[in-house]
């Protein structure tokens, strides 16, 4: 029986999605992309996911693309597997449930991208990340480079890409690359009190906060925002709007349903 390259498993309102290439750490081809792709719109679509957790078997997150793929790909191919990379990067980007991206090992070119389209970022100690393009003569696409800018800004992005360095931990939080940094044996612990955090809060209210997180982030000066109050004005007119004050009020913890 054939192992699929990538595994979901929706458990406790949270999906885990996992690459499973460990031979090659978990190196991303044009397989795990259409898995991915598949996955990501099912689960998408479903209202009671809270959070997505994303993460690599096998002790390693993702070094790389698969370069001996690309390696034999023409124009065309190139264009496809570029494609069906950004399509379906987009759909993690734009997941309706806040996403978390657990770091081992290694989160390289591809790999790295993968991360940054997660809400945010935890690594292991001992975690390396960089984007080795230019030492294979590869330049990256707008997409990629876009979300590297947004992460660190321009000047640490042409550090991390005109090096080819890769980024220890410490440095990689520092810059902002990722959010948070813990010891190697811990950090499975970790991810899952912040997914427990996530998990007690409200779905709608977690649902439509990244909805205008991102709409601030294209529009950060709100020139195309009509109504500034909508968010507020939508949420105190639903159910755990009344639970969660209530709860507040009786010094309980709220129980969304």
């Amino acid at each position: 029986m054939l192992m699929s390259v990538v595994l979901f498993e929706w458990k406790d309102s949270i999906l885990t999605v996992a690459l499973n290439r460990i031979s090659v750490r978990n190196a991303i081809n044009t397989e795990v992309l259409k898995a991915l792709e598949a996955g990501l719109r099912t689960y998408g679509a479903n209202p009671d996911v809270k959070a997505l957790k994303l993460c690599g078997r096998g002790g390693c997150f993702a070094a790389g693309a698969d370069i001996k793929e690309l390696a034999g790909l023409d124009e065309q191919g190139i264009r496809s597997f570029h494609g069906l990379r950004e399509r379906t990067f987009a759909l993690l980007e734009n997941f309706p449930a806040p996403t978390l991206a657990m770091i081992e090992k290694y989160a390289l070119g591809t790999g790295l991208e993968l991360a940054l389209c997660c809400d945010f970022r935890i690594a292991a100690e001992d975690t390396k990340l960089g984007v080795p393009s230019a030492k294979l003569g590869i330049v990256e696409s707008y997409e990629y480079m876009a979300r590297l800018v947004r992460a660190v800004g321009p000047c640490q992005a042409k550090k991390i890409i005109f090096t080819g360095e890769r980024v220890d931990a410490q440095t990689a939080l520092a810059i902002g690359l990722v959010e948070e940094i813990t010891p190697t044996a811990a950090l499975f612990q970790r991810t899952a009190t912040l997914l427990s955090h996530i998990c007690a809060n409200s779905i709608n209210a977690l649902r439509e906060s990244k909805k205008v997180i991102a709409v601030c982030t294209r529009d950060p000066h709100l020139g195309q925002v009509d109504d500034t109050a909508q968010p507020m004005v939508a949420s105190i007119q639903t159910a755990d709007f009344k639970e969660g004050t209530q709860a507040f009020i009786d010094k309980r913890p709220a129980e969304f349903k």
